[in-house]
């Protein structure tokens, strides 16, 4: 499967109760096509695809509007679900550039 991913900031593996993927370390922006590609593989067969930001320490803004254009690329009923703690201020990012209304993007602070 192509949504495993690994190198000296990032790991990105699989979710295993549900469609999408669990990242682990620091998201930069030269990681924007591996999410893409990881995440992109679950919206093709799931109408929800969690990314799982829990355990992310550093989450770059080129990362987070790859999110964005993902959930933007959805159709209803489909949506992106973000997972995140509060230290990454995913809610309050998103909402700073007014995405936080986008109908296929749906945030929990877990």
């Amino acid at each position: 499967m192509r949504n495993y991913f690994v190198d000296d900031l990032l790991l990105i593996t699989p979710l295993h109760r549900a469609p999408g993927v669990r990242l682990f370390g620091q998201v930069v922006g030269a990681h924007k096509a591996s999410l893409a590609i990881a995440v992109a593989e679950h919206s093709r067969v799931s109408d929800e695809v969690t990314v799982d930001l829990t355990q992310v320490t550093y989450l770059a803004n080129g990362a987070l509007e790859t999110l964005v254009a993902l959930a933007r690329s959805l159709t209803p009923p489909q949506r992106l679900r973000i997972l995140t703690g509060p230290g990454l201020r995913v809610q309050e990012r998103l909402a700073a550039e007014g995405w936080d209304q986008i109908d296929t993007l749906w945030v929990v602070r877990v």
